[in-house]
């Protein structure tokens, strides 16, 4: 998972890696990113700093602060905003991992 190219080119910041490095397994991982898609940065962002806070280092933990509230705006799906890529100048755009 860490070493597939469309996740290797998302540009995301070092506080949403340093989280992920601390979780049970890849799978938690990618579930982080279905809730970038569906919440957007700042808001994921926000629940994995509420859930850190508390010394709670997984997906389940992110995902109920979301719904909790800790961040109460939601993104319309999918996410429309490119993100800029590593690799290259092109857009990389963000949709729902289903």
């Amino acid at each position: 998972m860490w070493n597939a190219q469309p996740v290797k080119a998302i540009v995301l910041p070092s506080a949403f890696w340093d989280f992920a490095k601390k979780l049970g397994n890849d799978y938690e991982v990618v579930k982080l990113l279905k809730l970038l898609a569906e919440y957007g940065l700042p808001a994921l962002l926000v629940g994995m700093e509420a859930a850190a806070s508390v010394g709670s280092y997984a997906y389940e933990a992110v995902r109920t602060k979301l719904e909790q509230g800790q961040y109460s705006t939601k993104v319309d799906k999918p996410i429309l905003n490119p993100v800029q890529t590593q690799a290259s100048n092109q857009p990389y755009l963000l949709a729902p991992l289903r």
